[in-house]
């Protein structure tokens, strides 16, 4: 059968979901809840009314005791259950898992054996045994215990996930957020989602999102085996479930700092602060349908990623003016989290909810470079919003549908950390005159704008604007010279809206089917100027600077120009002001991609067996034209790219099928076994180009420069997995899942031959190959202690860590290597154990008739993972400002860094105070203070030596070093004592949080 054969059977079965859409990536937010209703006798019953309170959801059982209800939002709620002539049943603390079936199995006793409600806990079993790919829960009690902050690090202690703290070399951009590697795949292979709805920059992939500890109900991690309901998307998925608001008012206030820590605790003070505020409730007192809940956070930390400061770059800044040698100078976080929701059933079987969420971050960046320069380290700020409005409609008891609507966007800029987006020049000016020094030049005696110019050069005490570059000596490593600026602006800005639907129906006892689709509609917008120091003077540089969706504004004035030296003045023209403004048309006007993707999946259940089988369909269209002959892009008349030099891009469709199957094996033992091919599309700023920049460096050539390309394929995984979980109790899970993924059509960046210049572009070459066991080990709590032990073993190889992994070879024009080798972010080991002590209300030891530890809490946290490779290289000067190709001395990757462990916990007790619930704690991070180096020096495997000094350079450097007076030594070891090779020392936290 031919593929166009098989594309129309496929479109074929999706056409009932075309038929739900009206003209985004998202997430489940609702699960099923099921099971069978029985008396003591084990015999089933009919007729039992089941609700879920605080919902207008219910089923009845039907003859043989069954029943099931659909659409329920994820969430923790009470069941009841209700037939005459029996107690009631009461179930409280049901978790409903998005995208799963809760299974609550229900007894009922008669009035007269028993009086009044018959009341259980109910506990998420060991075993989800609808879970057909790898799945992990992480509830909201999770997060509140664990030794972490944020989702993200909580995520990280899951199976197949690394919490990747060092650098990736040649990426474009620095994040201020852990970057979690799920199973061997690229950063921008991990997909977030909040309430359903994506997170992520489609420019970078990446997500700068934060949400409030206090305001996360669940969350989902999923490391292999999705549904098809989750599209572009290739490794993993972290899925965070918000609160809502119920019938009663709830809320919470908490502060964390380590303004307590000092000398006395052996831990420094990083300047760390949380304030985190919280509520929820219905918005007319006394009114179920409407609810409201909504967070807000505020952060501040002086050194927004503490790490271990070695002694001799301490010893050295000691003695320094207006240093703190406790953290990193420079490298300061101020940031913003909000999010609310708003809930409303206007009717039993009608939902519309309406929310957003949002995080500003303005942050700093450390750099060793800049240690005595600290002003002007880069400055950052990421912003982010998110905002949606869902409908869901029940229409029978086995069917409902919804509908959404969703906007996103994000934003950064990065500049200099005084100038930061102020592309004006500055000049040193003598304001509006007659006379300057005491002279009189102006012959039409009219006042003047005049700059001061000694030896008739323009000059500026600061902002980007130079005449002239500092110079160094790039055989010294000595730092920027005071006062020298980041030398690049950038500035991005991506937003889109979709519109998503989807319909499910428990077509038959067995099978549940979903269908649906969404559509996405981008604008995209992107400015770097990569020489805004020469944005200034009577030449500004207006060429230089790489982007689409902006204009450059500028504006000229007439100025005289006063040389004191001499007493004379010249009138010349200046660029006095310098901004961006929206460019919305022409080949360099904002990008307007479009995405488009249906979806069918089936869900059959019975007696154990549950399959998990999908469709997928994706389309792809970018929207910009492409060049027309990349060897040759420019009009030969000319030397200019002409409209006739563009073609339309290329349009990608793609179907993806996705099955899974899980069977038990006996009452405790499931098998599951996982296939799927998944697709996901380019970063977008891997697409796109600014031809304007295109055309002017195909001209020139000079430096280095990465160009979109329009006709790139989307990526693809082909991936494998079986697993087995066995309940050795009715409290302790073990689980274990062997996987494969067969990675195809990876960006990578290379060098394309043109005329009269070659330029660098990106192509569909990489691949790679990733393998690995995950291992997992869960322990209900045993006589107060509960724990988690998660091991990962994986292989990851591939010939490109990221798109920009080969940028010096095509920077050479060199010839790509063909060969596989460990990616960047390969840990082969990883081990992760979690203890959790509980002593609730009435327990522990008494004394006295006082029970001193009774809401007490202890949870500890202790990780050892094996070290990230790195290419050894032969011993040569890595902290110069030259330090850009070395020469190495085996394999690429072929090295890998030193091991780390690291052992944190936190010890909360609560108490009642006035009808508050306070949980006070103490946090501690790295409790024995442990160095762990996460970045070493390619020369030497070492985070502490080059081995540079000890070469006949290092030696003639140190001696032309002390000729001119200067301790080459001291110099060379701030240098060479980075702090950013490290992780974070010991650091103590306090915490105090408020319910109510």
């Amino acid at each position: 059968m031919s593929r166009k054969a098989i594309r129309a059977i496929c479109l074929a079965a999706l056409a009932a979901a075309i038929a739900l859409l009206p003209p985004l990536a998202w997430a489940g937010t609702t699960g099923k809840l099921a099971g069978r209703v029985t008396n003591e006798k084990n015999e089933p019953l009919a007729g039992v009314n089941i609700r879920i309170e605080g919902t207008h959801l219910g089923a009845a059982s039907d003859e043989q005791g069954t029943y099931f209800i659909i659409g329920v939002p994820a969430g923790v709620f009470t069941v009841r259950a209700d037939l005459l002539g029996q107690a009631p049943f009461v179930a409280e603390r049901v978790q409903i898992a998005p995208d799963f079936t809760t299974t609550l199995n229900i007894v009922m006793k008669t009035q007269a054996i028993q009086l009044g409600e018959v009341k259980v806990e109910a506990e998420r079993p060991l075993l989800q045994r609808d879970a057909t790919g790898t799945t992990r829960f992480i509830t909201s009690q999770d997060i509140q215990a664990l030794p972490t902050r944020g989702y993200r690090d909580a995520a990280a202690q899951q199976t197949g996930v690394v919490n990747y703290k060092a650098p990736i070399f040649n990426t474009l951009e620095t994040q201020n957020a852990p970057t979690l590697i799920v199973r061997g795949g690229r950063p921008e292979e991990t997909a977030y989602f909040v309430d359903g709805f994506s997170q992520q920059d489609p420019l970078t992939g990446t997500s700068n999102t934060e949400i409030s500890n206090n305001a996360i109900q669940e969350v989902v991690v999923l490391t292999g085996g999705f549904n098809a309901e989750y599209g572009r998307i290739m490794s993993g998925a972290v899925n965070v479930i918000t609160r809502e608001g119920t019938s009663k008012y709830s809320g919470a206030v908490e502060s964390v700092t380590d303004a307590l820590a000092g000398k006395w605790i052996g831990a420094p003070k990083a300047d760390y602060n949380i304030y985190d505020a919280s509520l929820g409730g219905p918005v007319i007192p006394g009114k179920d349908n409407l609810t409201f809940y909504g967070s807000m956070e505020r952060r501040w930390e002086g050194d927004r990623n503490p790490s271990f400061l070695p002694g001799t770059w301490k010893d050295n800044l000691s003695s320094l003016p207006g240093v703190n040698t406790n953290f990193k100078p420079g490298d300061s976080s101020d940031g913003w989290t909000f999010q609310g929701k708003i809930s409303y059933q206007p009717t039993e079987n009608a939902t519309l909810k309406i929310g957003g969420l949002g995080s500003r971050d303005l942050w700093n960046e450390y750099r060793n470079a800049y240690l005595f320069d600290v002003s002007h380290t880069p400055r950052y700020l990421d912003r982010s919003e998110s905002y949606f409005g869902k409908y869901n409609q029940l229409l029978t008891k086995k069917t409902f549908f919804d509908v959404a609507w969703n906007y996103n966007l994000t934003e950064r800029k990065r500049g200099d950390g005084v100038s930061f987006d102020n592309l004006s020049p500055q000049y040193v000016s003598l304001g509006d005159s007659l006379s300057a020094g005491g002279l009189s030049p102006f012959a039409d005696g009219q006042a003047h704008r005049v700059i001061s110019a000694p030896g008739g050069v323009i000059s500026t005490p600061g902002g980007y604007y130079r005449v002239a570059n500092p110079t160094y000596d790039l055989n010294v490593p000595l730092f920027w010279d005071n006062g020298h600026v980041w030398d690049d602006y950038l500035q991005r800005r991506s937003e889109y809206q979709g519109i998503t639907a989807s319909i499910t129906s428990q077509i038959t006892s067995h099978h549940q089917l979903k269908a649906g689709g969404d559509f996405q509609y981008h604008t995209l917008r992107y400015f770097d100027h990569y020489f805004p120091s020469q944005l200034g003077g009577e030449n500004p540089n207006l060429i230089d600077w790489d982007g689409y969706g902006y204009n450059l504004n500028t504006t000229f004035d007439s100025v005289f120009v006063y040389d004191p030296t001499t007493g004379t003045a010249r009138k010349t023209q200046v660029l006095t002001s310098a901004g961006l403004s929206n460019a919305n048309n022409g080949r360099d006007g904002a990008k307007h991609p479009k995405v488009f993707s249906l979806y069918v999946q089936d869900k059959y259940e019975q007696e154990g067996v549950v399959v998990n089988g999908g469709l997928r369909y994706d389309y792809l269209n970018v929207d910009t034209p492409a060049l027309r002959n990349p060897s040759n892009p420019l009009d030969p008349a000319t030397s200019q790219l002409l409209p006739s030099d563009l073609v339309g891009n290329q349009n990608y469709a793609r179907i993806s099928p996705r099955l899974g199957v899980a069977f038990p094996v006996s009452a405790r033992t499931l098998m599951r076994f996982n296939f799927g091919q998944f697709y996901q599309q380019p970063d977008l700023q891997d697409l796109y180009v600014s031809y304007r920049f295109l055309e002017h460096k195909v001209q020139t050539g000079g430096y280095f420069v990465g160009f979109g390309n329009p006709n790139l394929r989307p990526e693809r995984t082909t991936a494998y997995e079986v697993g087995v979980g066995h309940e050795l109790s009715d409290n302790v899970r073990l689980d274990v899942t062997a996987y494969y993924k067969d990675v195809k059509d990876l960006v990578e960046i290379t060098t394309i031959p043109s005329f009269p210049n070659n330029f660098s572009s990106y192509r569909n070459r990489d691949f790679a190959t990733i393998k690995g066991v995950d291992v997992g080990f869960k322990m209900r709590p045993i006589n107060h202690v509960s724990g988690e032990l998660n091991y990962s073993l994986s292989y990851a190889v591939g010939t490109g860590s990221i798109a920009q992994t080969q940028s010096n070879i095509a920077w050479y024009v060199a010839q790509q290597p063909k060969q596989t080798a460990p990616l960047d972010y390969d840990q082969r080991h990883k081990i992760a154990l979690n203890l959790d002590y509980n002593l609730g209300k009435g327990e522990g030891l008494e004394w006295n008739g006082f029970r001193p530890f009774q809401n007490t809490d202890v949870n500890v946290l202790f990780n050892v993972a094996s070290g990230t490779p790195y290419t050894p290289a032969q011993v040569f000067n890595e902290v110069t400002l030259a330090a850009i190709a070395s020469v190495p001395s085996g394999p690429i990757n072929s090295q890998y860094g030193p091991w780390n462990t690291n052992f944190d916990f936190k010890a909360s007790k609560s108490f009642g105070v006035g009808g508050l619930d306070l949980n006070a704690y103490v946090w501690v991070l790295n409790v024995f203070n442990t160095q762990n180096p996460i970045v070493v020096y390619r020369g030497t495997g070492s985070a502490t030596s080059t081995g540079w000094l000890d070469t006949a350079d290092g030696q003639a450097y140190l001696q032309r070093a002390a000729s001119e007076g200067k301790d080459g030594g001291l110099l060379y070891s701030l240098a060479q004592d980075n702090p950013n090779l490290y992780a974070n020392p010991r650091l103590v936290r306090f915490g105090l949080r408020a319910n109510f």
